[in-house]
């Protein structure tokens, strides 16, 4: 999950503001508009999903040793001795997990030993 970008909801609220304005003919009506606009853009400066000390980083590297994945979830995976990262699923059953490469392959059996791991991004949308 990801956040909104915090100029890109201050734009939107300040364009809203000036077709809200246009709806009025009064100067005190206007005023109060912005008034109350300039009070959501404050609001929206001072949430804490936007303070770089509460943003979670959701692309970090999680150490197999640690933690695993859910079952069945897709996930790129780190192995040790290769340069470049590959989609693995992880599947557990009652004396453990494995992941796989293949659908019925597991990785152990081609000595692969699986470092980390991290979540898939979201995939492109327009």
């Amino acid at each position: 999950m990801g956040y909104l970008r915090k100029d890109m909801v201050i734009d939107t609220l300040r364009e809203d503001m000036q077709d809200t304005k246009m709806c009025y003919k009064g100067y005190q009506e206007k005023e109060l508009i912005e008034f109350y606009y300039n009070c959501m853009e404050h609001a929206v400066d001072r949430l804490p999903q936007y303070f770089p000390e509460n943003v979670v980083e959701e692309t970090r590297w999680i150490p197999a040793s640690k933690r695993l994945p859910e079952h069945g979830k897709y996930v790129l995976i780190s192995c040790e001795g290769f340069d470049v990262p590959s989609v693995g699923k992880y599947e557990e059953d009652d004396i453990g997990g494995t992941f796989y490469l293949r659908e019925d392959v597991p990785c152990e059996d081609f000595g692969i030993v699986i470092e980390a791991w991290r979540p898939l991004p979201e995939p492109y949308k327009e």
